[in-house]
């Protein structure tokens, strides 16, 4: 793409295709209820035993005398910065510590980069915990929460790193634990490969919170992209107690709709990607509205995001994300193939990317939540793996027999 800086490839949400499954798997969360128990280790995969050192990284004795203190392994799951966040969520939430060894340990650059780094001093700042391990590189880390009171914060990423990831880490511990609106201000990138972006987080996101009677309000005054970063997502935070879910089924397509901007780049990208979604849509007999925008940014950056609406269903949102030498018919593809996978799974309620994300609110409203979801990926089995090594809640993840099927998630 002419004139557009330097990226990572686009891999938001890894696909794990259940294609050639032979009968649908069942992940299941043996528990009770929302109590803050002591650590269940054995037969929890992502847990090491208390008497049983981690292979890639070693444990230090302080790790083994605290018996409310629960060891997540990092290289399991996901194997990326997901459990972490997740469990910088629920030790503020629970008051339990927590030690996580093999921090990305199977990644290319792995031990704590940046951005994870990062989501670590926003937990920490706002929970004044004690924090050992948290340095660029570093493989294993302690978090030991203190008792806080939700307050107003801003924080600069200083990189192009995900504001939306640090959103995600800090809004429930806010919203749960304050009496008055707080105020969130985060500076860095707000579109980024492999987190979700703005438009997914306020026109998806915000709208299950809505449901799950969490308002909240956002908005973004500049746009950030790799390399440059600067972009700002301003969040305003209402006191809240989530609700439960239930989404079973979609109804009947009502429109798809979609936004396609660019910051500091010529328009012609925007129309591009425009005409490329329009035209790919046509060819399924669907008709799409799409928004050419420019967005205030210090840097460059071009993306679309196509959000497709479905009644008795929470809309859902896909993107595309420019890079250099991507054409902008790339990008619009990236969008429209996963909006198609979606649509082709006819019962499916939830879309892939924010059936991992729901879970943490769901898990701490009183009584039973169910959803199905197009795709069982393994964010989404991280996400179930990690909260229940902190909490007595029961989550049970079928997957299908087959492609065309979709999964369906139960917390008891």
């Amino acid at each position: 793409m002419d004139g557009f800086p330097e990226s990572d490839t686009l891999n938001w949400s890894e696909r794990r295709s259940t294609a050639t499954a032979t009968k649908p798997r069942r992940w299941m969360a043996h528990s009770a209820h929302i109590t803050i128990p002591r650590p269940h280790r054995h037969g929890r995969p992502w847990l090491m035993h208390a008497d049983e050192p981690p292979e890639m990284c070693s444990m230090s004795e302080s790790s083994r005398s605290n018996p409310d203190e629960v060891i997540l392994d990092g290289s399991k799951g996901e194997g990326g910065g997901q459990i972490l966040r997740t469990a910088l969520t629920l030790s503020l939430l629970t008051g339990r510590p927590f030690r996580m060894v093999n921090i990305r340990a199977n990644r290319n650059n792995p031990g704590l980069r940046p951005q994870h780094k990062k989501a670590v001093d926003a937990a920490a700042r706002l929970g004044r915990a004690e924090v050992s391990g948290a340095a660029i590189g570093g493989c294993e880390l302690s978090f030991v929460p203190n008792t806080y009171a939700a307050r107003d914060l801003s924080i600069d990423i200083g990189t192009a790193g995900s504001t939306g990831l640090i959103l995600q880490t800090i809004h429930l511990p806010l919203a749960l634990r304050s009496f008055n609106p707080t105020r969130l201000v985060l500076t860095g990138g707000t579109f980024n490969p492999k987190a979700p972006a703005f438009s997914f987080l306020d026109v998806t996101w915000r709208r299950y919170l809505a449901a799950f009677g969490m308002p909240l309000t956002l908005n973004m005054s500049a746009a950030g992209f790799y390399p440059r970063g600067g972009g700002r997502l301003e969040a305003q935070i209402e006191p809240a107690t989530p609700r439960p879910f239930i989404g079973t089924e979609r109804g009947t397509l009502r429109r798809i709709h979609g936004t396609a901007g660019v910051a500091n780049l010529r328009d012609d990208i925007a129309r591009r990607m425009s005409n490329r979604t329009i035209e790919r849509l046509a060819e399924r007999g669907l008709n799409a509205e799409i928004e050419l925008v420019r967005w205030p940014s210090p840097g460059q950056g071009a993306a679309i995001s196509l959000t497709v609406e479905h009644e008795g269903a929470i809309p859902a949102t896909f993107i595309g994300l420019g890079e250099l030498g991507k054409p902008s018919e790339a990008v619009a593809d990236e969008a429209v193939d996963q909006l198609l996978a979606f649509e082709a799974i006819e019962n499916a309620a939830v879309d892939p990317h924010s059936a991992d994300q729901i879970l943490l609110p769901l898990v701490f409203a009183t009584g039973r939540s169910e959803f199905t979801v197009s795709e069982v990926t393994e964010h989404l089995r991280t996400n179930a793996e990690t909260i229940r090594a902190f909490l007595n809640r029961p989550i049970t993840i079928d997957e299908p027999e087959d492609a065309d099927t979709p999964g369906r998630v139960v917390i008891e």
